[in-house]
């Protein structure tokens, strides 16, 4: 029996968060040499220097040069790879939402 080093994926993205994640994606690859090669979905925090804070969905990509790393954690949503980068504390923020995208929010996760 194999274990997974990873947490499944229990989420699904919006067509316009689709959108916008290739639109980051081009906007990252212009100009280098080393492209984005594998979404990488988290929650992250952010903390400003006045105190103010909150938590949201994190997109990033990992680099070719990088596929080597992750590679195991690897997983395919929509026919796209992605890794799922999560601790299990907050995998449940995640269970059963969509991932959705507008201009005056963001990324954020909503009820599927």
């Amino acid at each position: 029996m194999t274990t997974n080093s990873y947490l499944p994926i229990n989420f699904t993205i919006s067509l316009e968060a689709w959108a916008e994640i290739e639109a980051i994606r081009e906007f990252y690859d212009k100009n280098r040499d080393d492209k984005a090669s594998v979404l990488m979905i988290s929650w992250g925090n952010t903390v400003l220097n006045d105190g103010n804070s909150w938590s949201h969905v994190v997109i990033g990509f990992y680099r070719t040069s990088e596929r080597y790393k992750i590679r195991d954690g690897i997983q395919m949503i929509s026919g796209h790879e992605v890794v799922f980068f999560i601790t299990p504390d907050l995998y449940s923020k995640f269970d059963r939402k969509i991932i959705k995208f507008e201009r005056e929010e963001g990324f954020f996760l909503a009820p599927n």
